[in-house]
């Protein structure tokens, strides 16, 4: 049943995703590569299982077939979203054995477009706004470094809202860390990916949060340095995969009296741009698309 899950999830492609008919900053990708659904939807999704309002500024849909399945289900509980950067699907494609583990917790994949630029501000901005980035206000990577560059509410703000607390986890001066400041979450920044994956799983345990946000960079870092098949390489995607595990199997003990959903969420893929380099950025489908993994957790 689960396999079958996955592959209504990736071929699903004439669902509609996007409130707006017309091509904008999120349908681009989408329809260059022919994927039904946007890394944006997240935040929508979200939203719909843990019995948010999303924002109005939202664009962005649910997932259809996922908010189907959750109508006859309680409201989660709980959310913990980890975001490794640059694990594009072309690394699952090619890796197959080595991502078993993350299939293995899952309850869904869902094969997403992200937006342009391909870079980690202007996706991330998408994914946790349910915006364009013609909306969201990022449109480069040096945006990021802008006073208040979001524009728009984010997942945080609509949890906020509805009275939730909001936890965002990431390395020192990244992205994540950035773009987000002014807006309604509690911030803890970290020295590198695994004090952000140890630190999430003490807020987890704590259980003061109702939205956890775990950022992990070190596979983005590692293959500009070296290229995106190197060694070193590899071993930060797998260092991603145990961190999720991980982070799963903490959940499920700290929340076994909660209803919750985990999300392995990556912004971006990437390519080698010469020998020992990789970078991102482009509308190649190795940049431009993402795989998904939804876990839903229904323990009452």
């Amino acid at each position: 049943m689960k396999r079958i899950l996955f592959i209504i999830a990736t071929l699903l492609l004439s669902v509609p995703a996007l409130a707006q008919d017309a091509e904008n900053g999120l349908t681009v990708l989408m329809n260059k590569h022919g994927i039904a659904y946007s890394s944006a939807q997240l935040t929508p999704t979200i939203c719909a299982l843990c019995g948010v309002p999303a924002s109005p500024d939202c664009v962005a849909q649910p997932i259809g077939f996922i908010r189907t399945a959750a109508k006859s289900k309680p409201t989660m509980e709980k959310a913990l979203i980890f975001c490794p950067d640059a694990t594009g699907k072309f690394l699952v494609d090619k890796y197959q054995a080595d991502w078993k583990p993350v299939y293995d917790v899952s309850t869904y994949v869902v094969t997403s477009a992200n937006v342009l630029p391909s870079v980690t501000p202007v996706c991330f901005g998408a994914i946790f706004t349910g915006c364009p980035p013609e909306v969201h206000g990022i449109l480069k990577y040096n945006d990021k470094y802008n006073p208040n560059p979001i524009k728009v509410e984010t997942l945080f703000d609509a949890f906020s809202k509805a009275g939730k607390k909001c936890a965002v986890i990431a390395e020192k001066n990244c992205s994540i860390d950035l773009i987000f400041r002014g807006h309604q979450a509690d911030f803890y920044t970290t020295k590198n990916s695994e004090e952000s994956v140890a630190t999430a799983k003490r807020l987890i345990q704590e259980n003061n949060y109702d939205l956890i946000v775990c950022y992990d960079g070190n596979y983005d870092s590692t293959m500009h340095a070296n290229g995106v098949f190197a060694e070193k390489s590899l071993e930060a995607m797998k260092d991603s995969i145990r961190y999720y595990t991980e982070l799963v199997e903490v959940a499920d003990q700290a929340w076994a009296d909660k209803n919750y959903v985990s999300v392995f969420s990556p912004d971006h893929g990437a390519h080698d741009v010469k020998a020992g380099k990789g970078t991102h950025g482009s509308d190649m489908a190795c940049d431009a698309i993402v795989n998904f993994f939804y876990r839903l957790r229904y323990n009452k």
